[in-house]
């Protein structure tokens, strides 16, 4: 699990490249990349399920990226798409497709809805700790006003 971990930990940084994220925030990227990665495999080796351990994972990360956010005011957007890549399910599309081109349908729709729950899994983990971390931030300056 740890040359997984360590190959997550390049992958987002190596996608940090690609997206020109500069300096420190790559380092950061990376880290985050390989944190969601452990998660997800840690949820998997203790038996929770994939969908599961994925959105586990996805808030793990999320939480580490908004954290790093606000520590060095930075978008964490630039920080949760490398964290996300090393966990897209791409292997899942692949089988759907490839089901779909020989004809297996059945399995080409259960691969698609797999794939698909994955997916809005990742989406929703982000989403619900970025949601939590704004509404904190608001509550915040709301207090500062009164």
């Amino acid at each position: 699990m740890l040359i997984e971990v360590i190959a997550a930990f390049f992958v987002a940084y190596s996608f940090g490249i690609l997206f020109n994220i500069k300096g420190k925030y790559l380092i950061i990227a990376g880290c985050g990349g390989a944190i969601g990665w452990f998660l997800y495999k840690f949820c998997i080796q203790i038996g929770i399920c994939e969908t599961s351990s994925l959105f586990i994972a996805s808030v793990g990360f999320s939480i580490y990226c908004e954290t790093c956010a606000r520590l060095y005011k930075t978008p964490s957007t630039i920080l949760s798409v490398c964290c996300l890549i090393p966990l897209v399910p791409g292997y899942g599309i692949y089988n759907t497709l490839y089901s779909f081109l020989i004809k297996n349908y059945i399995l080409a729709v259960d691969y698609g809805f797999t794939t698909i729950s994955n997916a809005c899994t990742l989406a929703l983990g982000i989403i619900l700790i970025s949601a939590l971390y704004r509404n904190h931030t608001l509550n915040k300056k709301y207090k500062k006003i009164k």
